[in-house]
């Protein structure tokens, strides 16, 4: 072969070569422009041409039935207002079920003589603050309606009338756990004349007669 025939073959397959390259291999910006559209597959294999799963095909298994699904508001909160319904509700009868017997029991805490116009009475709840409430009356006129025993002493002062004084305190509940417990002192002036604790249930009361002199 001579030289120029060697020449002219190079030449030759280099032509065929570029020309190859240019037909089956496009350029950067023809290749976003030619880039031809995949259209979904009819398959019913659940993936496409690209091997990639078709969304409509596959079942998504994080996905919950929603079949039998109770849609109803569900309370999840009790209202605290119903708590005090249900305890202001309840039955002095049904409160006092299970007590020892000797709280149902009224209770005497004495009797005195005294020339004061006035005797002053200290009272709270010696044990656990509950909420025991009481109800103050002196002579079946109710001087204090609705009154909260609490760990610290309450002063309640009360005008005696020439003769007899009846004071009596009622147990209105027995708190958060019964029976009302209490602790009274009576004092004329600067004289203790007496000391008590009760245990009462509700309704019960404790009661002491004073006798004023002229």
């Amino acid at each position: 072969m001579s030289y120029f025939k060697y020449i002219f073959s190079l030449f030759l397959l280099s032509s065929i070569v570029l020309n190859a390259q240019n037909r089956d291999f496009p350029t950067r910006g023809s290749e976003v422009i030619n880039n031809p559209k995949f259209k979904s597959s009819n398959s019913s294999s659940g993936f496409g041409r690209l091997g990639v799963p078709n969304r409509s095909k596959v079942k998504d298994v994080f996905a919950k039935n929603e079949e039998g699904v109770d849609f109803k508001p569900k309370t999840q909160y009790t209202n605290p207002s119903e708590i005090w319904t249900d305890k202001l509700n309840k039955k002095p009868e049904d409160e006092n079920k299970g007590m020892k017997e000797e709280w149902a029991e009224d209770m005497n805490l004495g009797d005195f003589v005294t020339s004061s116009d006035k005797m002053t009475f200290i009272c709270r709840d010696h044990m656990m603050f509950d909420g025991d409430r009481v109800q103050i009356k002196v002579n079946g006129q109710v001087i204090v309606q609705n009154l909260l025993l609490e760990n610290a002493y309450k002063e309640i002062t009360i005008p005696l009338e020439i003769g007899f004084n009846k004071i009596e305190f009622i147990a209105l509940n027995q708190g958060d756990a019964g029976p009302n417990t209490a602790e009274l002192k009576i004092i004329d002036g600067s004289k203790l004349l007496s000391r008590n604790v009760w245990n009462l249930l509700t309704g019960v009361k404790a009661s002491t007669v004073i006798v004023k002199n002229e």
